[in-house]
């Protein structure tokens, strides 16, 4: 999927963020974005497609991901699509999303795609998936350790290229 494709399927897109907001956001969360996502985010700045594109891959057990793309996160003033309140409620409060990882969409039943900015997950696309969510006491907080964590793809920019249409029916 092209950025040109994938904008008419947007609604709702955010205005377009400038180097000062990106860099200011990078400064709150104490590390530079993977640059695929840094471009995709300075051009849309979230928005809502509303399940029109699909996401696939396989869980650690060879489960298949099926999904869709509802809500895509960015520097918002809506609480749903905004990159901050996100990582207030997954990872400040409880710890919910590793801090290697940050959300940048979600699905139509609350599962997150995730981001990695810092170690061996930076630049790596995630699928977080919240029926699988374990007890935060029985966890050690890693990727790994959470069992509910999935990769979709090496880098935004794969993961992006392999949206998918849904079909209407």
């Amino acid at each position: 999927m092209t950025l040109d494709e994938f904008r008419t399927y947007l609604a709702k897109p955010g205005t377009p963020l400038s180097e000062a907001e990106v860099v200011g956001f990078e400064k709150e969360i104490g590390i530079e974005l993977p640059k695929d996502y840094r471009a995709f985010l300075m051009a849309v700045n979230g928005g809502w497609v509303g399940g029109a594109l699909l996401i696939s891959g396989t869980t650690a057990d060879g489960e298949p991901i099926d999904s869709d793309l509802h809500h895509i996160g960015g520097l918002r003033a809506e609480p749903h699509m905004d990159l901050r309140t996100a990582r207030s409620t997954y990872q400040d409060w409880l710890a919910r999303i590793p801090r290697d990882l940050i959300w940048i969409m979600d699905d139509s039943t609350g599962n997150a795609i995730c981001l990695g900015i810092a170690g061996d997950a930076r630049g790596k696309v995630y699928f977080w998936d919240q029926e699988r969510e374990p007890d935060l006491d029985e966890t050690d907080g890693t990727i790994e350790g959470m069992g509910n964590i999935s990769i979709l793809a090496h880098t935004f920019a794969t993961f992006f290229a392999g949206l998918q249409l849904a079909a209407r029916v």
